[in-house]
């Protein structure tokens, strides 16, 4: 089997699992630094500078962090935008998707939206809010 080439110095994602009675029932992304690489195995050390220990090359994923834009910003919605809120309340994720109708700033207070959905409304907050269409 052929494995990708990591160099020392490469960001990396290794992959691991939760397997159950049931088979497997999640997998779990760890985003690792390679300190040094060997024919079909490499080790790895947490991104702090943490743990180092040795890794299957075959459970590691190249991330080319190079072409990503570091001061990217969200896009802020406008007045018509088909916009998707997600919020996580107490481990539960919530998701509201809907037409943005209103933008609230009050001076003193969380900026909100209220979107349609239907033919509700529904406030949310705005900083929540990603534009979908």
């Amino acid at each position: 089997m052929i494995y990708m080439d990591f160099s020392e110095g490469d960001l990396v994602v290794v992959v691991g699992s939760t397997i159950s009675k049931d088979g497997l029932s999640k997998r779990h992304h760890v985003l690792l630094r390679v300190v040094a690489a060997g024919k079909n195995d490499v080790f790895v050390q947490e991104e702090d500078g943490g743990k180092t220990f040795g890794m299957a090359k075959s459970r590691c994923s190249l991330i080319d962090s190079e072409d990503i834009n570091v001061y990217g910003e969200i896009q802020k919605p406008k007045l018509g935008d088909l916009v998707l809120s997600m919020t996580d309340r107490f481990g539960k994720v919530e998701r509201k998707m809907g037409v943005l109708m209103e933008i609230i700033d009050v001076p003193g207070k969380v900026k909100r939206a209220r979107i349609l959905q239907g033919e509700t409304t529904e406030s949310v907050s705005f900083s929540s809010l990603i534009v979908l269409e």
